[in-house]
């Protein structure tokens, strides 16, 4: 079932990219914050690889290395209701914990993943939206792992305006 929904993702993608409707380019950096939310970054670092009880190996995507990647942290408020983040991937892994509220993450296969206050989530890779369907404000604190590059990597890279509301359409989401 989730092979075949995201085939017709993909069949309704294309048409609407033959039709014109899609940018084929790689997604953009800008991107919508629903509802008044907020992410607010905090401290970012660069981890070389190696802990006090030896060496730890973080692949991240172009770099199988693992020598050397950013950690960031980053504190994320999404109002009661309405908040969200727009459809999005991360470069590289990224890991969550809810603090307050019920998140939910829907995935590229409008399948909605739920999380309460003290669980903890890893990110999908595909796009995915997170929204606060909740009564009450919904409070993140992510941690995200990224290439070390120059200029610093993005820890959140928006997908196209048009993309995005392909993938609104096709999970009946609203913005």
């Amino acid at each position: 079932m989730k092979s075949m929904k995201r085939e017709n993702l993909r069949n309704a993608m294309t048409i609407a990219a033959a039709a014109g409707l899609i940018a084929v380019a790689a997604p953009v950096a800008a991107g919508t914050v629903l509802g008044g939310a907020t992410v607010t970054n905090g401290a970012r670092g660069v981890a070389d690889g190696s802990v006090i009880d030896g060496p730890v190996k973080v692949v991240m995507p172009g770099d199988p290395s693992g020598r050397q990647f950013d950690a960031m942290a980053a504190n994320i408020n999404l109002p009661a209701g309405v908040g969200g983040i727009d459809w999005h991937i991360h470069p590289g892994p990224t890991f969550g914990i809810v603090t307050g509220g019920t998140l939910t993450i829907i995935d590229d296969d409008c399948v909605g993943h739920v999380y309460a206050a003290g669980e903890a989530f890893v990110a999908p890779r595909n796009p995915h939206t997170a929204r606060n369907f909740s009564d009450s404000q919904v409070t993140v604190r992510a941690t995200f792992l990224l290439p070390h590059t120059s200029p610093a990597t993005a820890p959140t890279v928006f997908v196209s305006a048009s993309e995005d509301d392909v993938l609104d359409a096709y999970c009946n989401l609203a913005e």
